[in-house]
């Protein structure tokens, strides 16, 4: 009766993991691309192809389905390759992509998805970091008038102040700054849904999108399959850039006790980022024709116009802009602070080993080596801030899509149709 007891106990759920672990995935993949509705336009409206691998087509038709295709892949991809790492004890990346690749052709492909999946992080550590405070620029320079490249180098002070004194501050109040992000879009979409399909302008631009459709199967640019296909691939894309950052998810994965947790914690942030993603695209749908125009005059801030162009007086969307700059700002700060920190703890470390310092010595110098590595990066992701929010969302964030087919998609589909042994 004892040992029924104890094994009842450790299957209960632990709501308070659930509740930690759906914060930290919401405010990861929620960041300032997801919250200004760039990402969702570049992937589901009109994207800009990829240097010729993809066709330009626009798919805008299939928009309201794509969400739901992203949850699938992220909740199929997300639970299983966590519950590899808490079966085999692997929390890091390295060991992680080591072990995952030895499942299957005799684990020859182990070291290369290492290897790779090394680079794309290096490069997601440029791109994620370069996009967050892009977007507070593009935010801050749309509301304002100010020039781009003053408000991406006031972003970037900012960030710079907080990178250097703030970062323990945002890993212990995940919750709360997933909290603020969650209530404050809660309170932009919601009323603008009621209002876009209310006042028909959903169904009106639907109409727009179908004239689209057949105008560009008319012209020959491609059939009703090659739309549908193309619009699945950007949503496997949208996925893909999502789980390219899995190397934070393998160490969250030490969190769990149970499968029955990690099941929970799973589904339910993935249904949080669907819900989301999906309100913020029925209200980019409801104003396909303003943003489209937006995107056509170097706009990159489409939730903006969806306030401006939706529900309520003057007052009311003043109100509704400071809620979707603090939501904008929030998830700036949790996606910008996180990967500066694991940029600076990834070349201290490196450096420290391969110095062979003692460690006393090391952790006496490591803020003052941990200010400079941040000015630098900095400095670094805001030169490249400076090719705009779109082309880091099109490009930078897709090659990572790419990438992440080899080193983690791909695998996790062979892994888990062979299986493993669980672990108690």
């Amino acid at each position: 009766m004892e040992n029924s007891s104890v094994g009842e106990s450790s299957q209960r759920v632990d709501w308070k993991t659930v509740i930690v672990f759906v914060s930290i995935a919401f405010s990861s993949q929620c960041g300032g691309g997801f919250a200004s509705g760039s990402t969702p336009w570049s992937y589901f409206f009109k994207n800009t192809g990829f240097y010729g691998m993809l066709p330009v087509v626009t798919q805008p038709y299939f928009c309201l389905f794509m969400p739901f295709a992203v949850a699938a892949i992220n909740c199929f991809v997300i639970y299983f390759f966590m519950k590899f790492a808490m079966d085999f004890r692997t929390f890091d990346y390295g060991s992680f992509l080591l072990k995952y690749g030895q499942g299957f052709c005799k684990g020859i492909f182990a070291r290369p998805m290492q290897i790779i999946y090394e680079l794309n992080f290096n490069w997601l550590l440029i791109v994620c970091m370069a996009l967050a405070y892009s977007t507070s620029g593009s935010a801050l320079s749309e509301l304002t008038g100010i020039p781009y490249i003053i408000t991406t180098l006031i972003v970037g002070a900012i960030m710079l102040l907080l990178c250097m004194k703030g970062a323990s501050l945002v890993r212990k109040n995940a919750v709360f700054m997933s909290g603020v992000i969650f209530i404050a879009l809660l309170l932009v979409h919601v009323p603008n849904i009621f209002f876009n399909i209310s006042s028909g302008r959903l169904s009106s631009e639907f109409v727009r999108m179908s004239d689209e459709l057949q105008a560009g199967m008319t012209a020959g640019e491609g059939s009703y399959v090659t739309y549908l296909l193309t619009a699945f691939v950007w949503a496997y894309i949208f996925s893909g850039q999502n789980l390219a950052g899995f190397g934070a998810y393998v160490n969250h994965a030490q969190l769990f006790s149970n499968k029955k947790t990690l099941r929970l914690g799973v589904i339910l942030s993935v249904i949080a980022n669907w819900a989301f993603l999906e309100m913020n695209v029925i209200n980019l749908a409801s104003n396909y024709s303003a943003v489209y125009d937006g995107w056509a005059d170097g706009k990159a801030v489409y939730t903006i116009l969806v306030v401006q162009e939706g529900v309520g007086s003057g007052a009311l969307k003043t109100v509704m802009l400071t809620l979707l700059t603090i939501a904008i700002f929030f998830a700036t700060i949790s996606t910008a602070i996180n990967y500066a920190q694991g940029f600076n703890d990834r070349i201290l470390n490196w450096y420290q080993e391969r110095i062979k310092e003692p460690p006393k010595i090391s952790e006496a110098k490591r803020n003052k080596r941990g200010a400079i590595l941040t000015f630098l990066y900095i400095c670094l992701t805001w030169g490249v801030s400076q090719a705009g929010l779109t082309s880091l969302v099109s490009k930078g964030l897709t090659l990572a899509s790419y990438i992440t087919l080899f080193t983690l998609i791909i695998p996790t589909v062979i892994n888990a149709g062979i299986g493993w042994k669980d672990r108690d």
